[in-house]
């Protein structure tokens, strides 16, 4: 699955977003390589986490407020990758996560997602600040978790 996905590009026609190239994308991948790997997703025995599952039903904006005080959520906008060396999209955090099963549709295996922040209208990645959306449900990373 990429940008061009027919759901993904419904998604974009209604909400406001931005295309970034594989750069930015390229620097989630490459952090998420220095994390120990299962076979085909990270192994989360060994990363310090959050599951957050879905529940009955989609998502939506109650669903994306349980991330108000995870790494995620300190951020305004949030990387939606699909793969090394493509393009990825960024949005709003909540309009992001409320639709994050709609974006990853059709999508096989894990997909990876993290916090991002427009400076200068210019996209600021925090990698570690980062999220896997697969069948199994959604987790968090918790590398830096503030109390609240």
């Amino acid at each position: 699955m990429t940008v061009e996905n027919k759901f993904v590009q419904e998604w974009r026609k209604v909400h406001q977003n931005t295309l970034v190239g594989a750069e930015l994308t390229g620097a989630l991948f490459d952090y998420l390589d220095s994390l120990p790997w299962a076979t085909s997703q990270l192994q989360w025995s060994e990363v310090p986490h959050l599951a957050i599952p879905f529940g009955d039903g989609d998502p939506q904006p109650t669903w994306a407020e349980k991330f108000t005080n995870t790494p995620i959520g300190r951020h305004s906008h949030i990387l939606v990758a699909y793969a090394p060396g493509q393009e990825a999209l960024i949005a709003t955090r909540d309009e992001v996560l409320a639709d994050l099963d709609l974006l990853y549709a059709t999508s096989p295996g894990a997909r990876y997602f993290c916090g991002a922040d427009i400076l200068d209208e210019a996209p600021i990645l925090t990698v570690k600040d980062f999220g896997e959306f697969s069948d199994a449900g959604v987790r968090v990373s918790l590398a830096a978790v503030e109390e609240s």
